[in-house]
């Protein structure tokens, strides 16, 4: 079944002829209360074969279907109002049914500028200039004032999971070196080991005995260098049942021991 009558069809094909599909497409829309798109209208005149007679391209100096007078409109209002006032100004002025998408190319396509940079000037006067003690602006009921702590701060000693390395963060009273904030949270087992034995030294790192990234205890944590570490995760050691855990880390102490005595005699 066509979704144009006849009516409509000879409306497109005579429009044609004398209006770009964007404006054929408001006056069609106009006339016979549609919301048809650009895109169908131009959809059917192509269906249809209907031709309009014309080059292709704008030709110079072509001003599409606005009036002189509605350009000086356009140029005028654009100082001084947002596209969208603009348009429905535009559209009661001259009694048409422009989109703000038509206006906003129109004055694209002209290097029409509304000369407003979107910003404050300098020496602008913002509209509570004078109102204070007036009783117009009021801080609202949860308005923070100097002091106040926000209700979902944790204390020292709280808990987390880190999402992205499963394990546990702990709030602590410490420097944090990227905001300068006077608590950070740090990794448990880190803290736990350096209250015990201090900073690990440079190229060591701390890993869990029996491969359980949440049990904190000191006995469960060992020392043990970047190379070593790194032969455990190679070996598996997650992974293995725990009787063979110990196995697997004599395994990686002797690996990474040979390949630093390979890479010293390669040297």
């Amino acid at each position: 079944m066509r979704s144009y009558t006849q009516e409509q069809l000879d409306f497109l094909r005579d429009g044609y002829k004398t209006q770009r599909v964007p404006a054929l497409t408001a006056a069609f829309n106009a006339k016979f209360k549609q919301d048809k798109t650009e895109t169908a209208i131009k959809s059917t005149l192509k269906r249809e074969g209907f031709k309009c007679g014309r080059a292709p391209g704008f030709r110079k100096g072509e001003r599409l279907t606005y009036s002189k007078e509605q350009m000086v409109f356009i140029m005028k209002a654009y100082t001084r109002m947002s596209l969208a006032e603009m348009t429905a100004a535009f559209n009661r002025q001259f009694n048409e049914t422009k989109t703000v998408k038509q206006l906003r190319s129109f004055t694209r396509n002209h290097k029409i500028r509304s000369g407003r940079t979107g910003r404050y000037e300098k020496g602008n006067i913002p509209w509570t200039a004078g109102t204070a003690g007036k009783g117009i602006c009021k801080p609202n009921s949860g308005s923070f004032q100097k002091g106040d702590v926000p209700v979902n701060v944790r204390p020292l000693g709280s808990e987390r999971i880190c999402p992205k390395e499963g394990l546990i963060l702990l709030k602590i009273e410490e420097e944090n070196p990227y905001t300068g904030a006077p608590t950070r949270y740090k990794h448990k087992h880190v803290v736990i080991w350096e209250e015990a034995h201090g900073p690990a030294p440079e190229g060591y790192v701390i890993r869990f005995l029996d491969g359980n990234k949440l049990n904190c205890v000191l006995e469960n944590l060992g020392l043990f260098t970047r190379a070593e570490s790194l032969q455990m995760t190679r070996l598996g050691f997650g992974d293995v049942p725990d009787e063979l855990k110990p196995t697997i880390t004599a395994m990686a102490k002797l690996d990474a021991k040979r390949f630093e005595l390979e890479r010293g005699m390669a040297d």
